[in-house]
């Protein structure tokens, strides 16, 4: 892969005190999730080794090529994890929400990152030392299967997509990822109403489609009240149809 033109990240604002985090059960975070799937010992010690951070919109927390000594435990909001070539060009790959882990293939292989993780609206996040969150991991065997399956899931997922683009057409896959979004990585608001603080193009991208494409489709669902859109934001008025048009049930 090209190098990604030089970055640097984000001067996060360090929040005061220890992280306001519960250290409860997993029904505490979303199912799926590398915090959910930790045992409470090692979950507690992860969290209490982190430093509370916020990031503002459109600010960048991990670099591309960056040597890792540090991962974030995500605690609220979304980011977007980008891969960039060298003309500058970025592809928006996965997006992670509260609970999820970003930064930990550095520490795992010791090479450069992979990728870039940017804030998709105000973040939350703990940063966790390398040091700390490889002692914490490595003592345990629970633990190291729990960090071992979360990566995988990861593989997978990446996996299952490139498969989709060869089977499923854009309609579907596009329907697939926000429902997808709307069901797993954002909160209804007040309205019932979700929220999601992505482009067109960032859609497009995860659903491994041209933005036109991604733009035809959309307004079509706007037609039907399925969803509006205005700048960085896709908000789903209509779930049930979204998952009745997606690629998977």
């Amino acid at each position: 892969m090209a190098a990604a033109p030089a970055q640097s990240p984000a001067r996060a604002t360090v929040l005061p005190g220890r992280p306001a985090v519960t250290v409860a059960g997993r029904q505490e975070w979303p199912q799926g999730t590398f915090a959910a799937a930790l045992p409470e010992a090692e979950r507690a010690s992860l969290l209490a080794a982190g430093t509370p951070v916020r990031f503002e919109d459109d600010q960048i927390m991990l670099v591309q090529g960056d040597t890792g000594d540090f991962a974030y435990v995500l605690t609220g909001g979304l980011v977007k994890v980008v891969v960039a070539a060298e003309s500058g060009a970025e592809t928006t790959l996965a997006i992670r929400s509260r609970g999820d882990l970003v930064g930990e293939f550095s520490l795992l292989d010791d090479k450069p990152r992979t990728a870039t993780v940017r804030a998709a609206g105000e973040v939350t996040a703990l940063r966790v030392g390398g040091a700390a969150f490889l002692a914490i991991i490595g003592g345990s065997r629970t633990a190291q299967a729990a960090v071992t399956r979360y990566v995988m899931g990861k593989l997978r997922e990446t996996t299952e997509r490139r498969a989709a683009e060869r089977v499923w057409d854009a309609r579907e896959r596009l329907a697939q990822v926000l429902y997808e979004l709307g069901q797993d990585r954002a909160e209804p608001g007040p309205d019932g109403m979700v929220r999601i603080p992505l482009t067109q193009a960032d859609l497009g991208d995860l659903a491994g489609v041209a933005v036109s494409t991604a733009e035809r489709i959309l307004k079509d669902l706007r037609r039907q009240g399925v969803v509006s859109t205005r700048y960085r934001e896709i908000t789903i008025k209509d779930m049930a149809h979204l998952r009745s048009i997606r690629f998977s049930g």
